[in-house]
């Protein structure tokens, strides 16, 4: 691979990293609002509008990091082959999304119940 190859990798990963940092952070601030905030029916809705922002992350990620790969002085032929990876992304990207959301989201209400408030001891 040539060394304008091995930039664009680079150029790849620092978008979707950024994009996918952004979707995360919606993600757990929704997630945290859930768990701490609202009863069932609102902790499930911020469990799935979650899933969604890490999900729009990843997709976004994924698409803009390729476009600036492409965008690169001489990208590359693996910069246009992109299209597998794009779609599996929007179709299929929010299960890795919900895994990851129901897991964090179960450590909140664990980590809730073993450390929020307790009554006091009357003397």
């Amino acid at each position: 691979m040539n060394e304008a190859g091995l930039e664009g990798v680079g150029v790849f990963r620092e978008v979707l990293y950024t994009y996918l940092a952004v979707g995360a952070l919606v993600a757990l601030l929704l997630l945290c609002l859930g768990a701490f905030r609202f009863r069932v029916i609102g902790k499930i809705v911020c469990l799935l509008l979650a899933t969604i922002a890490l999900w729009m992350g990843l997709f976004l990620g994924v698409h803009m990091g390729y476009g600036a790969w492409q965008g690169l002085p001489d990208p590359g032929d693996k910069a246009f082959a992109d299209g597998a990876k794009l779609t599996r992304a929007f179709m299929f990207g929010w299960l890795p999304a919900g895994i990851v959301c129901s897991v964090v989201w179960g450590l909140l209400l664990l980590g809730r119940k073993l450390f929020g408030r307790r009554p006091e001891l009357e003397a």
